[in-house]
């Protein structure tokens, strides 16, 4: 049994280094008493198997009405004061079920193949755009707007409106850490205005998009009530694009870090969609699943969780866990990464791993493609990321190479 007033307290950094997360909680333990960044108290689940068995207990629910009463000051865009919280992400069954079947409809992985064309042409379009240059910042110049561009599409957000959606995008993937609540709170007013007046235009001029298929599937008996589908639509916009902005950004990253990797990709890109894989368990776009609550008394990895405790799950360590993947701190782009977490699992799996798969492949491949001689702009160690202990991103990544007509 675990002390429960042996908390750790940890700092945002630690999240996205699996082995300095290890070295500060003391070892490898599968469960630990922790402080988050924030100063919310969890249990923190670190070992593969106990963090698969976290994410698939119905006893670990996602509704806040489960949190003990001492958390509720620590739950910021997941408290009632957030206007767009009745969403799939943060629902439990039966209500989970009936969002996401209505939500999946419109994100089918045929949807997501035939988007393989236009994907090709947004990244095209931005490499071209860098490489007279020679020089580029590739969070910026490609793994933000590519995956921006795509989601904005797919929901059919006016073009002239992205970048007021990623301002305030920017906003909501700031929680815990650059975001005040004041902010998340006027981000989540923009948002539930904007999309209120974006369904609307889709209910009297439905088009090719996935507003418009959601609202079929509405008309056929699977209903969502109008707050529903506006918080849907929201975690699909801004959960649309974080995953493929740092599976590109930190995949590009560790390939210039491990330069044999590179070349070998490079040579023989077949070995792309498992080194895509490897790239996500070897450096986790998602480093923390927070926020769920034990309706009920349970055990894990010898913890025991007492009703309305909060229990995080960190990502990045599951899938650094040598009791399931050999040497876990060393890349290679052969291994078999059956098994990694990195898109979450049980019924809270990411209903747009495909996407952010397919977006992945595509921007890594014309990155190595197109770019010779690619090379870091300045030293690894100078690198900053993104204060945030739930996602993993850097703040920029500049690099160098060959300029070449677009």
């Amino acid at each position: 049994m675990i002390d429960l007033d042996g908390q750790v307290a940890l700092t945002t950094e630690l999240f996205g280094d699996p082995e300095a997360l290890f070295g500060t909680l003391g070892g490898r333990g599968p469960v630990h008493r922790v402080a988050l960044p924030d100063g919310m108290p969890a249990w923190l689940v670190t070992g593969h198997r106990e963090v698969r068995e976290a994410l698939s207990d119905p006893r670990l629910v996602r509704g806040a009405h489960a949190a003990a009463p001492e958390l509720r000051q620590y739950l910021g865009m997941y408290s009632d004061e957030f206007v767009l919280t009745k969403h799939m992400m943060l629902s439990d069954p039966p209500d989970h079920t009936r969002m996401r079947k209505v939500v999946a409809k419109a994100f089918t992985p045929r949807r997501v193949e035939l988007l393989r064309p236009r994907v090709q042409e947004i990244t095209d379009g931005l490499l071209d755009a860098v490489l007279p240059a020679g020089r580029a910042d590739l969070v910026e110049d490609l793994a933000l707007p590519l995956p921006i561009a795509v989601i904005c599409e797919m929901l059919g957000v006016p073009f002239g409106d992205r970048d007021e959606f990623g301002r305030y995008a920017e906003v909501i993937t700031g929680m815990n850490a650059s975001s005040g609540p004041g902010e998340l709170a006027a981000a989540g007013q923009w948002f539930n205005t904007y999309l209120s007046e974006l369904i609307a235009s889709r209910r009297t001029e439905p088009g090719d998009d996935m507003i418009s298929g959601m609202l079929e599937a509405q008309r056929h008996g699977d209903t969502l009530s109008d707050l529903e589908m506006r918080s849907n639509v929201f975690i699909l916009l801004v959960g649309g694009f974080e995953t493929s902005v740092n599976l590109i950004a930190n995949g590009v990253l560790a390939l210039l870090r491990h330069p044999e990797a590179l070349e070998r990709l490079r040579a023989d890109e077949g070995l792309l969609p498992g080194a895509v894989e490897e790239l996500m368990r070897f450096d986790s776009p998602v480093s923390t699943v927070t926020y769920r609550f034990a309706a009920e008394p349970l055990t894990i990895g010898g913890a025991e969780i007492r009703p309305g405790d909060h229990v995080a799950v960190s990502i990045a360590a599951a899938n650094h866990d040598p009791a399931r993947f050999t040497d876990p701190g060393r890349l290679d782009i052969t291994r078999r990464t059956n098994g990694h977490l990195a898109f979450s699992h049980g019924i809270h799996f990411c209903l747009g791993a495909p996407l952010a798969r397919l977006e992945g492949e595509i921007a890594l491949r014309e990155v190595l493609r197109r770019l010779p001689g690619l090379g870091l702009a300045e030293p690894a160690e100078s690198l900053t990321w993104k204060q945030n202990f739930i996602v993993h991103r850097l703040d920029r990544l500049p690099v160098t190479f060959t300029p070449g007509p677009a």
